[in-house]
């Protein structure tokens, strides 16, 4: 597992509706790739390699965004198949994701064995405690013809057309710059 290979499974996923088929080592061969870049990191760091350093680091932020995205992707289209009872083409542990989800859409009772354990406290947020946080906004350049796209607060944005100028929230401004859609602007008085 590379980088490469996770950015083709992310393009793979992204274009298609249903999942991308995965053998069942998946997961560790993703908690492998990000150790071994890890342990790189930590490696240039004791040989004082900055350079080397700096592109493990680089390398596993981006290895970082990209498998949080694929989960993401995952997930969605787990909770779709959730809801039409329908489990196919997932590996081992989405498929305990699938029966935790199809007990909860089915109102059925949930086995405590199944369900992980905490691993921390978790402060939810109300939906006016959510809503009431600033959206930094940013102006974009826009590359491509985009259709409408929702924000975190189920705000619409859009349609876009090549060339028009726009503010987004930073969020979706940097999800479409990393896509190559749009270049974030900068307005000088």
């Amino acid at each position: 597992m590379d980088i490469i290979k996770l950015r083709e499974l992310l393009e793979a996923e992204l274009s298609s509706r249903e999942l991308v088929s995965l053998d069942d080592e998946f997961y560790r061969e993703l908690d492998s790739l990000v150790k071994a870049l890890e342990l790189g990191v930590e490696s240039s760091n004791e040989r004082g390699d900055n350079v080397e350093g700096r592109l493990y680091n680089a390398q596993l932020r981006i290895a970082g965004k990209i498998i949080r995205e694929i989960i993401r992707i995952r997930l969605h289209k787990i909770v779709d198949l959730a809801i039409e009872g329908k489990p196919y083409g997932l590996t081992n542990e989405e498929k305990k994701i699938f029966r935790i989800l199809s007990a909860f859409i089915n109102r059925e009772n949930i086995p405590a064995e199944s369900v992980p354990a905490e691993t921390g406290e978790i402060k939810e947020e109300t939906r006016e405690e959510f809503r009431k946080k600033p959206i930094v906004r940013e102006a974009y350049l826009i590359k491509i013809d985009l259709p409408k796209i929702l924000d975190e607060n189920m705000n619409e944005h859009g349609p876009f057309r090549a060339g028009d100028l726009v503010t987004l929230p930073r969020s979706i401004g940097e999800i479409l710059r990393e896509r190559n859609a749009a270049d974030r602007i900068t307005i000088k008085p």
